[in-house]
């Protein structure tokens, strides 16, 4: 199991990233035989060459017979007589792996991405298993994410709600977009950008951008601006 981390634009829409982790893959000295140079493997003399033993058991039905992989060659079929000095007849050797990982759109903190064929080789002759990459999405101060949405929090101030204002937004994609907030918002007011969210894993097209407006009341008025507001509520009853 290997790990990466990507950005929230990346996972949005998908980026090629290298990994890097160790693992044990043929042994570049023997290329994976497991000999020393000038040597080749032999037939193992427990099973013949056949690489599977039969074994006898006893229980209530009496004796039954079971085929099992042989203990000496590991179901191989040959053994060393003379090792490779780098794996010790291993076949193996544990290093540094690097390979290229496509990270699809869409992806979130958890997803794993199998990679066939990348993993670890067992021992001689045998083929590399699996690789597993699990993804670690970065957050990012600018949104908060909702399965396939993305949320952007606007301030604006009493006067704006009250009035109606036009604000920026920030895209995952870059640049930004205006956004029209109407007279009387009121706290927690929302609206949709459709399309400009996180792209959707194994599926077309993308989620939603929601903007929030967090309507933000002073503490800090002066005493013209105290008065103003006292007019304005006698004004409203």
């Amino acid at each position: 199991l290997a790990r990466v981390e990507v950005s929230l634009t990346e996972a949005a829409f998908g980026t090629e990233t290298e990994v890097g982790f160790r693992a044990d893959r043929a042994c570049p000295a023997c290329n994976g035989d497991g000999t020393a140079p000038g040597s080749s493997r032999v037939g193992c003399a427990t099973c013949g060459g056949a690489g599977q033993v039969r074994v006898a058991r006893r229980s209530f039905l009496g004796t039954m017979m079971t085929v099992g992989a042989c203990p000496d060659c590991q179901g191989v079929g040959t053994v060393v007589e003379d090792p490779c000095p780098e794996c010790e007849g291993r076949g193996v050797a544990n290093a540094e792996q690097h390979v290229t990982v496509e990270i699809p759109p869409g992806v979130s903190t958890g997803t794993r991405l199998r990679l066939t064929g990348r993993g670890e080789v067992a021992g001689p002759g045998a083929s590399a298993g699996d690789l597993f990459v699990e993804v670690v999405v970065a957050e990012d101060e600018r949104f908060r994410r909702d399965g396939d949405d993305l949320i952007h929090h606007v301030t604006v101030g009493l006067s704006e709600a009250a009035l109606g204002t036009e604000v920026y937004v920030p895209l995952i994609g870059g640049g930004e977009q205006a956004v029209e907030i109407p007279a009387g918002a009121q706290p927690g007011w929302m609206t949709r950008v459709r399309g400009e969210g996180m792209g959707r894993l194994g599926r077309r097209g993308r989620g939603d951008l929601i903007v929030v407006a967090d309507v933000v009341v002073p503490v800090d008025l002066s005493e013209e601006e105290s008065d103003l507001l006292r007019r304005y509520a006698e004004l409203r009853g």
